[in-house]
């Protein structure tokens, strides 16, 4: 339960990195061109908008495949009250919440 709250955890933070992420580089290559930078410099950092949106898909499939393992698991231990009342397990329905 807690290795999954944790999986659960980091791909969250991880998905908001990738996203504001992408805002920031969408943000510098506006910049550039706004101030007319040299073309090389704008493919390049275009580059390196793209790269950073692709990873945002692939981020939500694992996010969304760990909320699901982890909601099965508390699921099946929902009537087991020596793991019910854990710290853990508490910590896993508020990372589901969250």
């Amino acid at each position: 339960v807690k290795v999954k709250t944790g999986v659960v955890k980091r791909l969250r933070k991880e998905l908001a990195m990738y996203e504001q992420e992408k805002v920031q580089n969408d943000k510098r290559v506006e910049d550039m061109r706004a101030s007319g930078a040299d073309v090389y410099d704008v493919r390049q950092a275009e580059r390196v908008a793209d790269e950073s949106a692709m990873m945002i898909p692939d981020c939500k499939v694992r996010f969304e495949a760990a909320i699901q393992d982890l909601q099965s698991l508390t699921d099946a231990e929902k009537e087991n009250a020596e793991i019910n009342e854990t710290e853990e397990f508490k910590l896993a329905l508020e990372a589901l919440e969250g």
